[in-house]
């Protein structure tokens, strides 16, 4: 099997193939050098329990029936239809490669506007956003459009103490970036009622 992404779809369904059935060869192709996907790039940096799973996944790739092959992008540095004889079966799990876009005024040309996918894989050291420049130092107010576990996380980057954010393993050049935010205030804008927000934060909490 050919598993097209690295993240944790592509794990788990690795994991119980290779368990189900005694001599199945798994070949998963990754876009990036490095594996896992949101778990590395898209977790928050301060909350680690959440990575936790990457012990099962290191688990698997140590099977000699698991081979990972970093840094291909399928569709471009090799056909999928050239794979497809190879495989008795291709898994395509490789997630959202681009940000949905709102279609609103000033998305993408405004200055200071930034997708979650960006800011979050800023802060996490994804290496196509190495280089974003969030103007954390133009005021003390942020707004954070969306009330799901990423609007949370990026909210609670953004307000807290510097010196706990020390203490995890956010990007080194991010956390030099927030030690100099002004920012004091969040604002979530989203679609959901209070009540549906209340139950997602404590969720979120848990």
């Amino acid at each position: 099997m050919a598993v097209i992404g690295s993240g944790p779809a592509g794990f788990y369904t690795a994991y119980r193939v290779m368990s189900k059935i005694e001599d199945a060869v798994v070949d998963m192709y990754e876009l990036l050098p490095v594996p896992y996907g949101l778990v590395r790039f898209g977790v928050a940096p301060d909350h680690p329990e959440v990575k936790n799973c990457q012990e099962k996944f290191a688990e698997v790739a140590s099977s000699p029936r698991f081979n990972f092959i970093g840094n291909v992008a399928v569709g471009t540095d090799v056909a999928l239809a050239s794979l497809k004889p190879h495989y008795d079966c291709l898994l395509l799990a490789y997630g959202a490669s681009r940000d949905r876009q709102l279609g609103i005024p000033g998305e993408t040309a405004l200055r200071g506007v930034h997708s979650a996918r960006a800011f979050v894989g800023w802060y996490n050291s994804l290496p196509e956003y190495r280089d974003l420049v969030p103007e954390l130092e133009a005021g003390e107010d942020a707004v954070v459009i969306g009330q799901g576990n990423v609007a949370m996380d990026v909210a609670r980057m953004l307000l807290t103490d510097v010196d706990a954010l020390r203490k995890t393993d956010v990007a080194e050049y991010a956390l030099e970036a927030l030690a100099r935010s002004r920012i004091k205030r969040v604002h979530v804008v989203g679609r959901r009622g209070p009540l549906q927000v209340l139950l997602l934060l404590l969720l979120h909490v848990q």
